[in-house]
């Protein structure tokens, strides 16, 4: 049985180690949720107020499609790649010809699907800030804050202004998956290209439904592995992290030891 004190011990031993543990330093935040009947949900400090990064992405993608379906936003508007704003970072978009048009929902999805800096912020601009306010807002993302964007002057001191907390992230996953019309957001993620953290160490038949989000000394990922019959939503939130490719990786060890602890009690 899934949901057994035996299950819940091991997993939060797993949490309190990646969180206080080993190489651990600065800010970890975790919570992981089995979603479906009986449901288990650990956590450490879940309601601790970190740095966003590029989780914020997927607000933009609920905040867009809600506008399309109001009426308010034209998904199916093109626009060309050149003008778009550059960037120093790389960018998928830059495979494109300039004379190349996307649509604003195709540009959503290279947000989504390769974390494309330029393409979310079309995104963001589109939306302007109070339709982004008040998803939030709709979402009861009450820790939430987002008032900066992906430009190239706000990736830096300015980008950290973009807080959440693992709370309202588990909100956010948790109703892409449960929304019917925002099935195109749900093959976004899952098709994420970014594979370091919680899928890295996962077998390539599990799919995982997620986005990270990185910044000097932050390492997220908020997602859900689609463990055939136990779905599991993971977030991972850090902050002040010395090194940002052990962080990642220390997220694929515990996230696979997380599942594979699932999945067993899961086949008894």
């Amino acid at each position: 049985m899934v949901d057994s004190d035996a299950v819940r011990a091991a997993i939060t031993a797993q949490i309190k180690d990646f969180a206080e543990g080993g190489s651990a330093a600065g800010d970890r935040s975790v919570l992981v949720k089995t979603l479906g009947d009986p449901q288990l949900i650990v956590a450490h400090r879940a309601d601790q107020v970190l740095p966003a990064a590029s989780l914020a992405k997927m607000i933009l993608g609920v905040a867009l499609f809600e506008a399309g379906r109001r009426g308010e936003v034209d998904l199916d508007a093109r626009v060309r790649i050149d003008s778009l704003p550059g960037t120093m970072y790389p960018s998928v978009l830059q495979a494109l010809d300039p004379e190349t048009s996307l649509t604003v929902r195709e540009l959503c999805g290279f947000a989504l699907v390769t974390s494309d800096n330029p393409a979310a912020e079309y995104v963001r601009t589109v939306l302007g800030q109070d339709r982004i306010e008040a998803a939030i807002k709709d979402l009861r993302l009450g820790s939430t804050a987002f008032p900066a964007g992906f430009s190239e002057q706000e990736l830096g001191p300015l980008g950290r202004a973009n807080t959440t907390n693992a709370e309202d992230m588990l909100r956010l996953i948790e109703h892409i998956d449960r929304s019917p019309h925002l099935e195109p957001l749900r093959r976004y993620l899952v098709n994420y290209l970014r594979n370091d953290r919680i899928p890295s160490r996962l077998d390539d038949d599990v799919p995982v439904r997620h986005k990270t989000g990185s910044l000097r000394g932050v390492v997220n990922d908020a997602g859900i592995v689609l463990l055939p019959g136990v779905p599991i939503a993971m977030v991972f939130l850090t902050d002040r992290q010395s090194d940002n490719v052990r962080t990642a990786q220390e997220i694929g060890e515990v996230s696979e030891r997380i599942v594979r602890i699932i999945a067993e009690a899961a086949a008894r």
